[in-house]
């Protein structure tokens, strides 16, 4: 069941072998050695190897926008993404640095997200090493991410705390103990659907352990922090919530055109007036709906590219049907 406030917890590891320079470094043969090695490392273990070359411009879209693989990965030569069958992991081959190990769960699991991205590191680690420094760690593309190598973050819906006018607060009282709060995509993003990412900011001089235990802290805190807020909403004036909720519903069952900006932001509201009971749409359903009408769900679903206005459209047709 979707959780409604802490919605997926994801944990990614840098990683770079000894023998092979960075990937802006790298001759064209050096990129299949990488792929080659890393698909040797995980011989035995239930991966799908994809080449980004390979994809079709709608196909790297999907991939990007269920937050598989970066739109980074996706412009890399070379590139490729080796993908577990439940797609809980996938390992990134050729970004900005050789391996980015990314595991994700739904929920608050990001001990169970690490876990599960350690497993993996270990097994390739095994078959060669990685380039790592006693002083320094692990040793990356970027300077930010040497020393364990490891981004963890926290998306959260905090649509409360953002109808109170308290979001600002929150965020800069995140940032003082070194972490940080971005959009849905991470760093240059917006909070689109006021679903934030919390992150860590440092990787050096903190174990992964200290990272998991503030990250999930905080991440805590802050879903506390919102459901108060969601009740204070409710306390304040249960009408006046309920008939903005109810607006914004109703205009979601019978628009004709939705924009992918309007419809995050229709069902932002609609995520709370599941949560508090209002309407008889479970979260579950609007999570599958937020996947089916994103961008590049909807080419393919339509089977051909679709103009700005044919996506309008086709989203408001989606949406209607699935929440009547």
């Amino acid at each position: 069941m979707i959780d409604a406030i802490t919605l997926s917890s994801r944990v990614r590891l840098a990683r770079n072998f000894a023998s092979l320079p960075f990937p802006e470094k790298m001759s064209g043969a050096q990129q299949q050695q990488l792929i080659e090695k890393t698909e040797n490392a995980l011989i035995g273990e239930q991966h799908t190897l994809i080449r980004m070359d390979t994809l079709s411009k709608n196909a790297k879209g999907v991939l990007t926008e269920s937050r598989l693989i970066s739109k980074e990965l996706t412009e890399k030569d070379g590139s490729a993404v080796l993908l577990n069958d439940s797609k809980t992991l996938s390992v990134m081959i050729g970004e900005e640095d050789q391996l980015r190990i990314q595991a994700m769960l739904p929920g608050l699991h990001l001990y169970d997200a690490y876990k599960i991205a350690d497993k993996c590191d270990r097994t390739i680690e095994k078959y060669e090493p990685f380039a790592f420094d006693p002083d320094w760690g692990y040793l990356t593309a970027c300077p930010t991410n040497t020393g364990t190598g490891m981004r963890a973050s926290v998306l959260l819906h905090l649509v409360g705390l953002n109808m109170l006018s308290q979001i600002g607060k929150v965020i800069s009282t995140v940032s003082q103990v070194g972490l940080t709060v971005r959009g849905l995509y991470g760093e240059g993003s917006e909070a689109s659907g006021h679903i934030y990412q919390l992150t860590n900011q440092v990787t050096l001089g903190r174990t992964e352990s200290e990272i998991l235990k503030l990250l999930t802290d905080t991440a805590e805190n802050m879903a506390a922090q919102e459901k108060a807020a969601r009740q204070a909403l409710l306390e304040q004036d249960r009408v006046k919530l309920e008939d903005k909720l109810m607006r914004s519903f109703g205009l979601m069952r019978n628009a004709y055109l939705l924009s992918m900006r309007e419809f995050m932001t229709r069902l932002s509201l609609a995520r709370l007036a599941s949560d508090l009971g209002m309407i008889p749409v479970t979260l579950d359903a609007l999570v599958k709906l937020q996947n089916a009408v994103s961008p590049a769900n909807l080419e393919r679903a339509a089977g051909h590219e679709l103009s700005p206005r044919e996506q309008d459209e086709l989203r408001a047709e989606m949406t209607r049907k699935a929440i009547q």
